[in-house]
Order: C-alpha cells, then structure tokens, then sequence
C-alpha cells in the first residue's frame, strides 16, 4: 500500500518528529477538487464524500500504528448496464508504519491469517494518512456493483445453425457434477 502518485491527490502529511507516545488524532475532510481527482483515479462516476477520523500512536522501535475509521459516498458504473451505483462505504483499517521497513527487506514473509502484517516504510519522518485512506477506500470499493434488480445473464453461443454447443466447458463441469452426485 506504500506506492503514492507523484501528486496524491489527497495528501494530509503528518510529520511525527513530534509523536509522543499519546496517540494523536485527525479529521480529515475531502474536498470537491480533491474527490474528483479521485473519482478519475478510481474510475467512478462520483465520489460525493469522503472523510476520515485517523489516529497516530508511537510504538516500539520507532514504528507508528495509525487506525482509522472512513465514510465515503461514491457512485459506480454497473458492470451489466453502466447504471449509476450509488453506494455509501463506511470501513476501518490499522496499518503500521515502521523506518526499519524502508530499509531492511523482509526475508521470508508469512501469509498465515493469523500472522501480523508487514510494516509499510517510514520514510522521511512524515506519513500521508490522506494517501493512506485513499488506498483503504480502493480496496474498499465494489469490484462488480450492479444496479438493484439487475442479474447477469450468461450468454449461450448458438453456432451458425443455432445449436447449444454440447462441447462447452461448462457442459464439462455439468458432467462432472452429476458424475459427483451418483
């Protein structure tokens, strides 16, 4: 989550030279230019309100755990009619960062659910949180929004005599599947 635009569209820097070990809170707001920066960068018809309640605290070696609670408004392309999807998004998220990140590769990282995550870098004394929400919101956008009411239906090729196909994968999987229920 660390790769940040030139010019972020959203950038709320905190430098955290002065980070004691109370936690520090901001509230961060979205405003028209900067939403609609993000929608073209999201690919959404709108994004109408993005804001954010993001915590810093200092932790070991240097490290800074932010949390955050987001809302935002956005409006989506159905993926059958190209309708506008309107949807509101409320999430949270904790992230650390850590300057021995920025510096020591990880040799072997563990993908287990239950191991921790990997610290993003700390570079420079200072983190984006505005940038940092923007990536949660990516990640918390629909993939495939559909329109209420809207189903997708497969489409069946019907060759030049208007014959189902008998040869399809899909009727392989269906041979299978019986085969599985005797």
């Amino acid at each position: 989550m660390s790769t940040v635009p030139t010019e972020a569209e959203f950038s709320r820097i905190v430098d955290i030279a002065g980070l004691a070990e109370d936690e520090i809170r901001r509230d961060i707001v979205a405003n028209e230019r900067e939403r609609e920066a993000l929608a073209r960068r999201f690919g959404l018809i709108a994004l109408d309100r993005l804001a954010a309640t993001v915590r810093l605290v200092r932790i070991r070696g240097g490290a800074v755990r932010v949390n955050a609670d987001f809302e935002a408004d956005v409006v989506q392309a159905c993926v059958v009619t190209l309708a506008p999807v309107p949807a509101h998004i409320t999430e949270s998220f904790s992230v650390t960062f850590s300057p021995m990140a920025a510096h020591e590769p990880a040799e072997e990282l563990d993908l287990s659910p239950t191991a921790d995550d990997v610290p993003e870098p700390l570079v420079g004394g200072a983190i984006d949180i505005g940038e940092t929400v923007a990536q949660y919101l990516a990640l918390a956008l629909d993939p495939y929004p559909r329109a209420p009411g809207v189903r997708f239906e497969p489409v069946v090729y019907a060759g030049p005599e208007h014959k189902v196909l008998e040869n399809s994968p899909f009727s392989a999987l269906a041979s299978l599947r019986k085969r599985g229920q005797d």
